[in-house]
């Protein structure tokens, strides 16, 4: 009889625990600019600069963001990085991510001009609190949102 006033005690904290792990809304994220930065020969840089918006009362730590981009509907590049920043507690963080084409691999691209292109991934990001930490670093729980977008750009020649 000892244990069920124990169990309920052990679930009661375990739901509250889960509870308070859910309770942060996911950061948004919009692509605020794509250009195209040094070209050579050899190939070209991309920079595409993401705002990450955070409503929620603590600042939210980023770890990785994986993420694709396409120029003229193929896929150039693709990507796992640190975004190395913390979206800032009811606020908006800008972090850029940087793409290389090697235009050897990618000839069509080679004459320059506007192309369409095409930029989507994936950001984990840490919730509040240990447990939610202790989560994280253990796989349970590894809170992701995503991005996309599309548009044009001119390469030059």
């Amino acid at each position: 009889m000892a244990l069920l006033p124990v169990r309920l005690v052990s679930v009661g904290v375990a739901s509250g625990l889960l509870v308070g792990c859910t309770s942060v809304t996911s950061p948004k994220l919009t692509v605020a600019s794509a250009a195209v930065g040094q070209r050579s020969a050899e190939g070209l840089e991309l920079a595409f600069a993401i705002d990450g918006e955070n409503s929620n009362d603590t600042g939210l730590p980023l770890r990785t963001v994986k993420y694709t981009v396409e120029l003229g509907g193929e896929r150039v590049f693709e990507g796992t990085r640190s975004p190395e920043a913390t979206l800032r507690r009811m606020g908006v963080q800008r972090f850029v991510l940087p793409a290389v084409v090697k235009l050897a691999d990618h000839p069509e691209l080679a004459s320059g001009g506007r192309v369409p292109y095409r930029v989507s991934g994936e950001v984990t990001y840490v919730a509040p609190g240990q447990i939610a930490e202790l989560l994280f670093d253990a796989g349970v729980r590894v809170p992701t949102t995503s991005f996309s977008d599309s548009g044009e750009l001119d390469l030059g020649s």
